[in-house]
């Protein structure tokens, strides 16, 4: 196994950072004429909600579009849009389970961001075929435009995809890429659930997770159903409470709370904070921990299950601001701070080198909108 493979995913984050997929709050969808039984919530309570269950952007469809459609029926509506709501419908659950991102909470995530396929206030029109405002930002005229309903749904998945899944791609997207923005996601892989969406991860305004979660309920019990998450423990018993440490010394020690690098496994990681999301991918195993606003990267020995107990560990994007360096540096920290403690070269661009050895482990920092947003630890093999 090849060391740049193994974290490949990972060192996005060296790049410069890309602009939000969006920079302006688009129009709220607002509630079903008549205020049906089904009309989902509309909370605009700002900030972050601890969660110890989550949404994953990715999985498949549990509606088909013919579900969706008969609930959106019910809310009688008439949208503004060039095909029918249950060709649409359809669209977004064979394009999502096509790149296994859930094209159903995807198809809610419309609603919100088109005000019911109305587009009513919008600089995004009807016949864009844009169905989440992609391109829609402060400086922009006009958001992006698509040739077909299809081309503008796929762009809307492909660009989930880059959210949710460290290992995403433009060059190996289940079908031809149509999302304009993909590159612009950095880095990929930075917000894997529902929840993580919103204050500045797709839109910038506070209450997004819940209102799409919201509508998402509502279409899942129209149809005899209830919603579904993904418990994920955020640290186990016996774990260390408080800031977690990272730490990358310049002979190469690398530390990620009581996880060492080099010969950390995976059943360390998870006993230290619990049994995360797991995906084999490339040969490797992608673990999240969405509660800790970790992604690890862990390689197997050869010929070895890629998400066993004995991989170890050679990569991090930590997001949370729990993660504390050694001069105590967070991610949500003013890059005032950064450039503080660590000097000017440590806020260049988008991104900064904080520590480094010669045997090739590296503690890097990612800015964006004056903050330090996360931070790369690279582990080298032992």
């Amino acid at each position: 196994m090849r060391y740049p493979v193994l974290i490949a995913a990972a060192l996005t984050l060296a790049l410069p950072a890309g602009l939000a997929a969006q920079a302006v709050p688009q129009p709220q969808a607002p509630a079903p004429p008549g205020g049906t039984a089904t009309t989902p919530p509309t909370s605009t309570t700002g900030g972050t909600t601890p969660v110890t269950s989550v949404t994953p952007v990715m999985g498949q469809s549990r509606l088909t579009g013919d579900q969706i459609a008969s609930w959106f029926a019910k809310q009688k509506i008439t949208p503004a849009i060039t095909i029918p709501i249950a060709d649409l419908a359809r669209i977004f659950v064979d394009e999502g389970n096509a790149q296994n991102v859930r094209g159903d909470i995807a198809f809610a995530q419309s609603i919100l961001e088109t005000g019911w396929f109305r587009y009513e206030g919008s600089m995004v029109k009807p016949t864009d075929n844009n169905f989440s405002g992609l391109g829609a930002c402060d400086s922009c005229s006009r958001g992006n435009i698509f040739a077909t309903p299809e081309e503008g749904v796929r762009a809307q998945i492909q660009h989930l995809w880059a959210y949710a899944d460290p290992a995403a791609d433009p060059l190996k997207v289940a079908r031809p890429l149509t999302d304009k923005r993909f590159t612009m996601v950095r880095p990929y892989g930075k917000a894997p659930t529902w929840e993580a969406m919103g204050n500045g991860n797709w839109a910038t305004g506070g209450g997004y997770t819940e209102k799409i979660l919201g509508l998402y309920a509502s279409m899942l019990r129209h149809n005899g159903l209830e919603p579904q998450t993904t418990t994920l423990r955020s640290v186990a018993s016996g774990a260390p409470s408080g800031p977690l440490s990272v730490l990358v010394t310049r002979k190469g020690a690398v530390r990620m709370g009581t996880l060492a690098g080099r010969t950390g496994t995976l059943a360390a990681a998870e006993k230290a904070y619990g049994t995360g999301a797991k995906r084999a991918t490339y040969g490797n195993c992608r673990v999240t921990w969405a509660s800790l606003g970790a992604i690890m990267t862990f390689a197997p020995a050869p010929g070895a299950d890629p998400c066993g107990p004995e991989s170890r560990v050679r990569a991090a994007v930590l997001t949370g601001q729990q993660w504390l360096t050694a001069k105590g540096l967070k991610p949500g920290d003013p890059v005032s701070k950064a450039r503080k403690l660590y000097g000017k070269k440590a806020a260049r661009g988008g991104t900064g080198v904080l520590m480094s050895s010669k045997s090739g482990a590296r503690l890097t920092a990612r800015y964006g909108e004056g903050v330090v947003k996360s931070f790369l630890v690279s582990v080298p093999r032992s």
